[in-house]
């Protein structure tokens, strides 16, 4: 009797160390393109989507509104590695790593001094390129890490045609040639300690695997002052920094007779420089400017010269595209003069303003409606040819962006009200979350039965739905359901007493 107990034991024993190990395998992710990996906590992310597993869950993609083929580009577009879900506190846990011009150019952010490190940092700030992509981050600084080096740790808003779409923190470095990143997203509410919390839980089990050594790198070039894209003045002077004694050679070209024009410089010992240009004249040009240092791979980088007397100089930074899905598009600029008098026509609407004193100007245009939007923008100063722009933008709204507009209206009543007051929803869009409970088909529809409440004797507070179609989802599965109110269905039960049920047309079902 002892024999067999110990054996029962022994047994339970391995089992349950054999357990955590798969368990822990399945909660594993790794990362062969950057050769990291990390672990994510037990029973907090419902779902989990990496590249590989997007088909597997195609359920879940469509009711977020998207499909596999869509979701497929956009994870390789934006270099996604894992995307989980955490419903229960609103959050989205993503992983990414881009082999960007910041991953090419630094390959690993820990073999750069001081000073680049100093200038990553700056990106992330208020004129830096993270900004013009909607993030606006209120924390940036270093954090060195034991085993996994040197990462950004970071506090946001992320902002969409002009409103916050989500919050989060951030963990970024760049390592093994690629800007990696972990993204704590949270919807709907602001920011708290908890949020960092889950994060970190994360982020604490980030591991690299193999560090690749550092390749040879082009020289690097920051630029204070640049080659203008147009310019009323023959003379401008480029400034910046580089590597100690380093040589600048540009060569400029006409467009109209394909004439040369060389101009040198060199980089002094702290690595700072001044390039004088001279135009011979109006026209457009082309400049390449290449940048040498021995040892180090050559940086070369192509501008485009307009020279005209008498040309108020504007650059515009962000056009209104061809076509636009949003519902608030700006168009934004900047001016190498102050003074200047910017105004915008949108379908015959305008409105002015006087450029702001760091020569820059923005105009918010409100594409709330669909349809086309004719935008005339015009900058005028005394003493300059007046600059125009012109676009055309035509509004246009995904099917499937009607219809998640559509439910985002939808109304949620109680069922008790929806039984005593019918007519109060009659011809409007609901919705209700519970079980699919039958599916019927007949002569040229399907029927379905969908229950809101489940208690321990069975199903109460029924819907009868209709659809042109058979829903994907098998029974028994809890999904969330939208559809239009067509009154009361009147039936008779086996007892032969009438009873009535809410009555709805099928917009949509998605499982939860």
């Amino acid at each position: 009797m002892q024999k067999k107990l110990l054996l029962l034991m022994l047994s339970a024993i391995f089992l349950f160390t054999l357990f955590p190990a798969v368990h822990a395998e399945t909660n594993n992710y790794t990362f062969s393109d950057v050769h990291a990996a990390l672990t994510l906590p037990e029973g907090v992310y419902q779902t989990v989507l990496t590249p590989e597993n997007l088909a597997q869950n195609e359920d879940f993609i469509q009711s977020q509104g998207g499909s596999v083929a869509t979701w497929e580009a956009d994870f390789k577009a934006r270099g996604i590695l894992l995307q989980a879900y955490d419903t229960a506190n609103d959050r989205i846990l993503l992983v990414t790593a881009l082999k960007d011009v910041d991953g090419q150019n630094l390959f690993d952010i820990n073999e750069h001094p001081t000073d680049v490190r100093a200038r990553y940092r700056i990106s992330h700030g208020a004129s830096g390129s993270y900004n013009i992509l909607g993030y606006r981050y209120d924390s940036v600084s270093w954090k060195s890490y034991k085993d996994i080096g040197r990462f950004l740790q970071l506090r946001y808003q992320y902002r969409l045609n002009g409103s916050v779409a989500h919050r989060g923190y951030q963990r970024r470095t760049i390592r093994n040639g690629h800007t990696i990143t972990v993204d704590m997203q949270v919807y709907g509410r602001q920011l708290n300690a908890q949020d960092n919390a889950a994060l970190n839980k994360v982020f604490n089990t980030f591991t690299f695997s193999q560090i690749l050594p550092m390749p040879v790198l082009p020289i690097s070039l920051d630029e204070t002052q640049t080659a203008p894209a147009e310019t009323g003045n023959a003379t401008f002077t480029m400034k910046g920094k580089t590597k100690p004694e380093a040589t600048l050679h540009a060569v400029l070209i006409s467009f109209s007779n394909n004439t040369t024009k060389v101009f040198d410089a060199k980089a002094n010992k702290a690595g700072k420089y001044s390039l004088k240009i001279t135009l011979p004249g109006e026209d457009v040009y082309v400049m390449t400017l290449t940048v040498r240092k021995e040892g180090l791979e050559d940086f070369s980088k192509s501008y485009n010269i307009l020279y005209k007397e008498g040309i108020l100089p504007v650059q515009i930074i962000s056009a209104p595209p061809e076509t636009y899905s949003g519902n608030q598009l700006t168009l934004s600029g900047i001016t190498s003069e102050a003074g200047v008098t910017a105004a915008l026509t949108v379908n015959g609407v305008s409105t002015s303003k006087k450029v702001a004193r760091n020569k820059e100007f923005a105009f918010d245009i409100d594409t709330t409606k669909e349809g086309t939007y004719d935008i005339r923008l015009v900058l005028s100063k005394r003493n300059f040819e007046d600059r125009v722009f012109t676009y055309t933008t035509q509004k246009t709204v995904s099917q499937e962006a009607k219809q998640e507009a559509e439910r985002s209206q939808a109304l949620r009543p109680a069922y008790a009200d929806l039984i005593a007051n019918p007519n109060n929803y009659d011809g409007k869009l609901l919705r209700f979350e519970g079980t699919l409970i039958e599916k019927q088909n007949e002569t040229d529809s399907w029927v379905l039965r969908f229950a809101i409440r489940k208690t321990n004797a069975g199903f109460e507070d029924i819907l009868l739905i209709t659809t042109d179609t058979e829903p994907d989802l098998p029974l028994n599965t809890a999904a969330a359901v939208y559809g239009v109110m067509t009154g009361m269905n009147i039936s008779t039960d086996a007892d032969g007493k009438e009873y009535s049920l809410p009555k709805l047309t099928l917009n949509h079902l998605s499982a939860l």
